[in-house]
């Protein structure tokens, strides 16, 4: 097991284990302004590990004002976020008691009475390196000046000599941080590369392929993944999943489309190619990303107990136990009665489908199960699953998934309690729900249509469940 240093017992320096820390409190308190409604949710790491889905929200009391207290190792990075507008910020925490006021309406600007002021500027500097790699990989934008280089050398050269400059504005705080903020920074250099490298490697000849591959390996010794302190960074977990996709999938051309057998890949590799607390967080993250994408893959329980083995103190364990019993109750549960899945094998054409609910309005929700802005519009539907049981119009459910996600499509209707008529889609009328209500042969999912009373498709572009006033007006509209 690879040790690592850590701040504990009351400052004084110890080695220790990942799991093996005492565990004291942080403590976080203020009032918040300028929300406009909206919720404020945040994340801390873990023992120094990011955690990228562990969301919680800030509860607030009538006069604005909130307390939080949650149990650490050692120092821990706070990020707050407006849910669904912006990043509040991050702020470097101790165990024991501070003050903070958010102002909801700015950005990355959280200043703590008493804080570390120049760890948070760190972190500030840090939040900035992170939007800017985000920016390349969503195309918003090129800090790096790499997006439309296709030297690997040159693209090698320019991130490092950010990564560097970078590095040595990190100072004059304790070496703990230092080490985390040096890794946070090599591991978003790597994302970037990353990056170029997928581009570039697809459509380059075998030379190029070859100075692409070169340059990989130097990005990865720069960044040194195996540093223990790289877990501190947003962007660890999509880097081992990368290192790890390049080596099993592009190096070998190995090609799965079974999640269980993608994940049993991953962490197999993590096994054989990762150590220590490293190792941990990539298996630990890996069990945790399938809860909070909700996929519920079935081998993932059988990972989790060799886990176990590997790792039972470890830190990550409480949480780890929260999602196997998500995924069991997934897994395991019954499908309502009131759920009605439709066979579509002998079925030609969507009107088929349509006509079996004669003389009645029928809302069409288009979603599949990897499709999260679907999954999250649920939230919204027990006003319409009220409203149609009281007019008698038909909720027809129409999955895009492939049939190798049939047993997951059955089991996440009934999880996410979608009362009404379920179909997922074949091949031979899959054409016609991409013409009907897609464009260019492009299908954008959450997508929703009515068919009125005499069968005809009156709205192919209906209001969402969340605008229930629209929904409502529209759906009174077809049952005239």
């Amino acid at each position: 097991m690879e040790f690592i240093k850590s701040l504990c017992l009351g400052g004084i320096t110890t080695t220790m284990l990942l799991s093996g820390c005492t565990q004291k409190n942080i403590t976080l308190e203020g009032k918040v302004t300028n929300t406009s409604g909206a919720p404020i949710v945040y994340n801390i790491t873990t023992d120094g590990i990011y955690l990228p889905n562990k969301i919680d929200t800030l509860r607030l009391n009538a006069d604005s004002t909130y307390q939080i207290t949650l149990p650490v190792n050692g120092n821990e990075k706070l990020t707050l976020f407006l849910y669904g507008e912006r990043n509040l910020g991050s702020i470097y925490l101790t165990p024991g008691k501070q003050t903070l006021d958010i102002d909801a309406s700015k950005s990355n600007e959280l200043n703590p009475v008493d804080g570390l002021t120049k760890e948070n500027e760190i972190l500030k500097k840090l939040a900035d390196l992170n939007e800017n790699v985000f920016n390349l990989r969503a195309r918003r934008g090129d800090i790096f000046n790499v997006g439309k280089d296709t030297v690997a050398s040159s693209v090698y050269q320019k991130l490092t000599d950010y990564a560097t400059t970078l590095e040595n504005e990190v100072a004059e705080v304790d070496d703990q941080l230092r080490q985390r903020a040096i890794q946070d920074i090599r591991i978003q250099a790597l994302m970037a590369y990353m990056n170029q490298y997928f581009g570039n490697y697809r459509r380059g000849s075998e030379t190029l392929k070859k100075e692409w591959d070169d340059a990989y390996a130097q990005m990865l010794d720069f960044a040194n993944v195996g540093q223990a302190e790289s877990v501190f960074s947003p962007a660890f977990a999509d880097v081992v999943s990368n290192m790890a996709g390049i080596d099993i999938f592009m190096k070998h051309e190995r090609r799965t489309n079974d999640d269980n057998e993608r994940n049993q890949l991953l962490f197999d590799w993590y096994k054989t190619n990762l150590q220590g607390r490293v190792q941990e967080a990539a298996m630990g993250l890996l069990i945790l990303e399938d809860e909070s994408r909700e996929y519920f893959a079935t081998g993932i329980p059988a990972l989790y107990e060799e886990f176990k083995t590997l790792y039972p103190k470890s830190v990550l364990m409480p949480k780890l136990e929260t999602a196997i019993q998500r995924n069991k109750a997934f897994n395991e549960a019954e499908l309502p009665k009131d759920i009605h899945i439709l066979n579509t094998d002998s079925v030609r054409t969507f009107k088929e489908i349509t006509d079996l609910y004669p003389g009645k309005v029928i809302f069409i929700d288009v979603w599949a199960t990897w499709c999260g802005p679907c999954r999250a519009s649920f939230a919204h539907i027990k006003p319409l699953q009220k409203y149609a049981a009281e007019n008698d119009i038909v909720l027809l459910y129409v999955s895009i998934d492939t049939p190798q996600k049939a047993e997951l499509w059955k089991k996440m209707t009934g999880h996410y309690n979608l009362k009404g008529e379920h179909v997922i889609i074949n091949e031979a009328f899959k054409m016609e729900i991409y013409e009907k209500f897609g464009r260019n042969g492009m299908l954008s999912i959450p997508h929703y249509a009515i068919v009125n009373k005499e069968g005809e498709l009156q709205f192919p572009s209906a209001a969402s469940p969340e605008d229930m006033d629209k929904l409502t007006e529209q759906l009174k509209e077809a049952s005239k």
